[in-house]
């Protein structure tokens, strides 16, 4: 799968991807080293409560775009699993349906032989707090939100940082 996720981090627009499956468990990530995974598995728990409540609410969901500054976010529900893209806001979402389409069945394929592996235990408090920067930046400010929020601006602080390089 990890194969699969650096071909599409090859197209143009794209940062970061994963798979993450039905529990919000991530299976696979090609990211840039500053997401952690910890950043990652709270975006996909969030997106999968999110995506939840917007079946319920409008039917069957084939696709969630969301669009922050200079960062887009692309949801795509795979057979067993989602795959997960981050885009510069210049993306172009036909060329990347059609990627992204070409791509799915090769994931839902290895999602469908790959075995359960083991649920990740999460750091305890204290450790997290011992581990967080004292920066006063944009990173700093991003640790007082909670949710999707502060996954998301961390993802576009990274972004903005990248273009004026």
């Amino acid at each position: 799968m990890q194969t699969v996720l650096n071909q599409m981090n090859t197209l143009p627009g794209i940062v970061g991807s994963m798979v993450y499956d039905k529990e919000g468990q991530v299976l696979a990530q090609a990211f840039p080293t500053l997401f952690d995974g910890e950043a990652l598995a709270n975006a996909a728990g969030i997106l999968l409560y999110g995506a939840s409540g917007l079946e319920v609410a409008a039917g069957s969901i084939s696709m969630l775009d969301f669009r922050f500054r200079d960062s887009r976010v692309v949801v795509r529900p795979v057979k067993g699993a989602t795959l997960f893209l981050l885009c510069t806001a210049q993306a172009n979402l036909q060329f990347l349906n059609i990627s992204v389409g070409m791509a799915i069945p090769k994931i839902e394929n290895l999602v469908a032989n790959q075995a359960a592996l083991p649920k990740p235990v999460p750091p305890s408090r204290a450790a997290l707090d011992a581990k967080a920067p004292a920066s006063k930046g944009i990173e700093g400010n991003a640790e007082k939100l909670q949710g999707f929020e502060k996954v998301f601006l961390k993802m576009d602080s990274w972004m903005r940082k990248k273009s004026d390089e």
